[in-house]
């Protein structure tokens, strides 16, 4: 089952896309190997900033390790789709099975790149699949360590760099005035060496 350009059973392409996003993130294997199955290209790759593999195969198994070491699924917050790129905001709510006290979200953004089956054929695919989360949203999802981060660390390097632009750009000020005190001296100079000149070839009065 490709995913057809025009739209299908009054479907919008929104709509469509948000029900394909949410069985390919469940923890419903049915509905997830059926995501892949009919969706993907089966050489599709994937890819985040831990990894990059390629295949169906491997894809699925990526997200059933997943699956198997956290409790609990992403939670999809919003899908835009513009008919060749779909952008997936999620919050994965990281609860390892292990340690189920510990609860942490962390924002991330999914990519979905289609492309045509065939030439002209009006069916698209997912070519490339590619998560996204920064160091940043991995720190904040930790309460303590996302505090002491934004308030502590944030603010300490603000001063720090503001106090290093300030201590530059006085150091700058100061070599800009005495390049400039320089250059009045030696114009100085040489008018005056100029004004001597002109007395020395000045013919006394007959």
């Amino acid at each position: 089952m490709d995913l057809e350009l025009r739209t299908q059973h009054h479907d919008t392409y929104k709509d469509l896309m948000t029900r394909v996003v949410n069985d390919l993130f469940s923890f419903n294997d049915t509905q997830q190997q059926r995501i892949l199955q009919h969706y993907y290209f089966s050489e599709a790759v994937f890819s985040s900033p831990l990894l990059t593999t390629s295949g169906t195969y491997n894809i699925r198994h990526i997200l059933l390790l997943w699956r198997t070491l956290n409790k609990y699924p992403p939670r999809v917050d919003n899908v835009c789709f513009d008919g060749e790129t779909c952008v997936v905001f999620l919050t994965q709510r990281l609860c390892p099975r292990a340690v189920p006290l510990v609860q942490l979200e962390l924002p991330v953004v999914v990519t979905l790149r289609f492309r045509e089956t065939d030439l002209d054929s009006g069916l698209l695919k997912i070519a490339e699949h590619n998560e996204s989360w920064t160091l940043e949203g991995l720190i904040q999802s930790v309460p303590f360590l996302g505090f002491w981060y934004d308030h502590v660390v944030r603010v300490l390097m603000g001063r720090v760099l503001s106090t290093s632009g300030a201590m530059i750009h006085t150091a700058v000020d100061r070599t800009s005035q005495q390049d400039l005190s320089e250059d009045q001296k030696l114009l100085l100079l040489d008018a005056t060496k100029h004004g001597q000149g002109n007395l020395k070839t000045k013919k006394p009065p007959v």
